[in-house]
């Protein structure tokens, strides 16, 4: 079966990086505006509380996110896909699912005629 190609940024401007750190159950310990900061969803059970504490940043109307201890960074894709271990793709579709949102993929190209 043949995969059609995803619209990321289609599907990103569907998706405020609130709701996945919602669906993560995430729950900030500091807020300064925009920026949050707490334990990082990505990190798993393996790190220690205090090794967790405050090392994960997400900016919530830039819909970005960084952990300064296992250099997980990127967008609310690349959060749900860091967090959930899969690849994008699959995350990506499995966040749509769990968002109830169709998921957004681009054209399929057209076959060039060579004559």
């Amino acid at each position: 079966m043949l995969m059609r190609p995803l619209d990321y940024a289609a599907i990103r401007s569907q998706i405020p990086i609130r709701r996945v750190l919602d669906l993560l159950d995430w729950e900030p310990i500091s807020r300064c505006g925009s920026q949050w900061r707490g334990n990082c969803p990505c990190c798993g059970p393996n790190a220690s509380p205090s090794d967790r504490h405050s090392r994960f940043s997400v900016h919530v109307s830039r819909n970005v996110f960084q952990c300064f201890r296992c250099r997980a960074r990127g967008n609310q894709l690349d959060l749900w896909a860091a967090a959930t271990g899969d690849p994008l793709y699959r995350a990506t579709l499995d966040l749509c699912r769990h968002l109830g949102i169709r998921p957004i993929t681009l054209p399929n190209p057209q076959p060039q005629n060579n004559s």
